[in-house]
């Protein structure tokens, strides 16, 4: 009831039932007092992120005071002493009546409005529901409590009463086992039913832990479907997620084939006339316990589907996000289930654990995404040079934060129009090495302009001194070579490696020429016991100079020696192939796009 009438506004002397010495020794029998309980604890905190309120209590009513064994949110010294006298109740109202107590704005209400719950507990806006024994005596109550004036929906209070029902469960499983009872069927009737409360804060425990570590679509997919078991196993679980351009996906199960009856309904419209369409446009949980549900509801179609499908109930719970609802869980079962309070209350906890999941995968995936984005617009646009034809590939990691610093650049410089080039790897495999790999990319870039009558490895010492000075914390390797037109129709390439893996140049004969040379990484100028030093080539027409990163040749438990000697084979066979072929087929040939442990770059040139 919404509490508007006329009235006393605190009750001056406990009312009868309040009073009533049969209900003070049930409360007295449950075993619980103003010392924390964890399971009472545990439902307060269950009201608090289900119906998002500061304050939940698990109220019982002796008769001069009212105990808190749950409690989450209340201030000191409420907090410590976990009970108030009856001057500070609400619940006492609850007890009197036997009916719940909704009161958007209690300064309103002249039933509590002088009550000192208002001025001295903050308590504005009250949802209560009554704890009740066996016999219907109310012990007290399960209430949320707002510290500003709120309307509560109708959705909240069957949430509310649904969490109630379950505490007053766990109620009255304690009074049975203290009256403990000799009758053989009510002591296994109270095992099991104990049991099945283990079980269900075993499985919130579990899906809190599980859904905690998802990182992908996929394995939130796989880890609901693991949850939701127990007595009553279901046959189907599934998961739909709403897409941005306002349509659902529904992710399929990658360890078992998809139903021919779905196959339709892997994208669909929100006003589909389908279970999730339509939790997620109502924004509340739906169950159907039955197929003659599903048709009060749904067309004979939708029915027909379900019911090819073996789907014979279905409960379809909203996956409510901070700003929207994210998708749906769709829960069947292959005969008729009609869900308890307690299953729908586990089964509304499990929905929010998963909302917050994919509401963490979907920011993890904009945040890699935007990063990715940055890293490839930073690479470079191949310049063109007569006399040089070149192909270049960035590969991105299959990990879903490896979003790494490897990067390509060529830019032509300054004078005489030598070819700049360089493939580089910045130590990290995140957001920051991709932001650092933009710095040392463009301070590279800078270097090279200015000094083009040094060689690389004057250039490279240019960069590690500015990185130093400037304290930009970047390290890693890299190969920076100028390439310079000679008389005779070639090229020479001068380099110096910072302890990059080694070039593979490919003469124009087939031979094969790799230079292993090369000097510590960069970033560490302090540790470099010997100046850099240039290597030179000379590159006749017809010559290919293959780079790359060491993610191409590096497994995890696999020899790099082989990797490199299979590369280096490979790039052999195609001593006549053009730039972008060989680019092309050693990327086709040596990567897998799904495993990839860490970004890739290739660049070829032929000369």
């Amino acid at each position: 009831m919404r509490a508007e009438t006329d009235g006393p506004s605190v009750l001056e002397q406990p009312s009868p039932p309040v009073r009533d010495p049969d209900r003070v020794a049930a409360v007295h029998e449950s075993g619980l007092s103003a010392a924390p309980d964890v399971t009472m604890d545990r439902f307060a905190a269950m009201v608090c992120v289900q119906l998002q309120v500061p304050v939940a209590l698990v109220s019982l009513v002796e008769s001069g005071r009212q105990i808190f064994p749950g409690m989450q949110g209340l201030p000191e010294p409420w907090a410590t002493d976990r009970q108030t006298p009856l001057a500070r109740s609400f619940c006492q109202h609850i007890v009197a009546s036997g009916e719940p107590l909704i009161l958007d704005d209690a300064r309103l209400s002249p039933l509590v409005r002088d009550n000192l719950a208002v001025p001295d507990l903050g308590v504005v806006a009250y949802a209560g529901m009554p704890l009740t024994t066996v016999d219907g005596q109310v012990l007290g109550s399960l209430c949320a409590i707002d510290t500003q004036p709120r309307e509560w929906t109708g959705n909240e209070l069957a949430g509310l009463a649904d969490m109630a029902a379950m505490c007053t469960t766990e109620l009255r499983l304690r009074l049975a086992t203290r009256q403990g009872t000799h009758e053989q069927q009510h002591v296994r009737a109270v095992s099991s039913l104990l049991q099945r409360s283990h079980d269900r804060d075993q499985l919130l425990l579990s899906a809190a832990q599980a859904l905690a570590g998802a990182r992908t679509l996929d394995e939130i997919r796989h880890q609901v479907a693991g949850l939701v078991s127990g007595e009553h196993t279901p046959s189907y679980v599934g998961l739909v997620v709403t897409e941005e351009d306002g349509r659902l996906r529904r992710v399929a199960d990658r360890g078992r084939p998809t139903p021919a009856d779905l196959g339709a309904f892997e994208t669909y419209s929100i006003d589909a006339p389908l279970g999730t369409a339509k939790a997620i446009r109502e924004r509340r949980m739906l169950c159907y316990p039955d197929p003659a549900s599903v048709a009060e509801d749904f067309p004979p179609a939708t029915v027909a589907l379900y019911r090819d499908m073996d789907l014979h109930s279905l409960v379809c719970a909203p996956l409510v996000g901070t700003h929207s609802v994210l998708g749906c869980l769709a829960i069947g079962w292959n005969a008729p289930h009609g869900l308890d309070a307690a299953e729908r209350a586990v089964i509304t906890l499990i929905a929010t654990y998963t909302a917050q999941a994919l509401e963490r995968v979907r920011h993890l995936e904009r945040r890699v995404s935007v990063a990715r984005e940055l890293q490839e617009a930073m690479l470079t646009q191949l310049p063109e040079v007569p006399g040089l034809t070149m192909a270049a590939r960035y590969l991105p990691s299959a990990t879903d934060e490896a979003v790494g610093g490897d990067w390509y650049d060529a830019i032509l410089l300054p004078g005489d129009g030598a070819l700049a080039v360089t493939v580089g790897d910045i130590v990290g495999h995140d957001v920051h090495a991709s932001t650092l790999m933009g710095q040392v990319r463009s301070m590279l870039r800078q270097a090279a302009w200015s000094l083009p009558a040094a060689g690389p490895a004057e250039t490279l010492q240019a960069l590690e001194t500015a990185l130093a000075g400037l304290s930009v914390p970047a390290a890693g390797t890299l190969v920076h070579a100028h390439l310079h037109r000679l008389d005779d129709g070639g090229w020479r390439m001068t380099y110096t490696n910072a302890g990059h893996p080694p070039p593979i140049v490919l003469r124009p004969d087939g031979s094969l020429l790799v230079s292993r040379e090369h000097d510590m990484l960069f970033g560490y100028p302090d540790m470099l016991e010997q100046p850099r030093v240039d290597q030179h080539l000379d590159l006749e027409p017809g010559s290919l100079v293959f780079l790359y990163t060491d993610g191409l040749v590096e497994r995890r438990g696999a020899d790099l020696d082989a990797a490199f000697t299979g590369l280096s084979r490979l790039v052999q066979r195609m001593a006549d192939q053009p730039a972008e072929f060989v680019v092309d087929t050693v990327v086709s040939r040596l990567l897998d796009p799904a495993r990839q442990e860490d970004d890739v770059v290739v660049l070829a040139i032929r000369t």
